[in-house]
């Protein structure tokens, strides 16, 4: 039978997991805050899954607070700030076709020229007894 490897991983890589963890809830956050429709529900939610997944492995990894704090903020955190960023998008895009008028004075009224006089061309019609001649 083969050894088991039972070295335990260097200090680097425990807290490059660390932070690769935050650093994907930072985006992840950054896509629920985003005022686009969407970017929450197709960028945001899956890197915050992919966060969840990494807080996973690095409690099994044995550093279980690290994990457990990540794991807290993509749980509890995450729908927060996904409120927060709705409610942004609601912010910028309700007021989005409200014409205001600034004017203390009320609104301005328009002044429109006269049309200009079409003219219209005379007809002449002379009526002539048979026999008549014109003059």
């Amino acid at each position: 039978m083969s050894e088991i490897n039972t070295v335990p991983p260097s200090k680097g890589s425990r807290s490059a997991s660390v932070m690769l963890v935050w650093i994907v809830l930072v985006i992840a956050w950054g896509a629920f805050l985003l005022p686009q429709a969407g970017s929450g529900l197709l960028i945001g939610w899956p890197l915050n899954l992919v966060a969840f997944c990494l807080a996973i492995v690095i409690m099994v990894r044995g550093r279980t607070v690290a994990g457990l704090l990540a794991a807290v903020a993509s749980v509890v955190v995450s729908p927060l700030i996904y409120l927060l960023g709705l409610f942004l998008l609601l912010l910028t895009t309700a007021f989005h076709d409200v014409d205001i008028d600034i004017q203390a004075s009320g609104p301005v009224r328009e002044y429109h020229a006269p049309p200009p006089p079409v003219e219209t061309p005379s007809l002449q019609m002379t009526a002539l007894s048979p026999g008549q001649r014109e003059i």
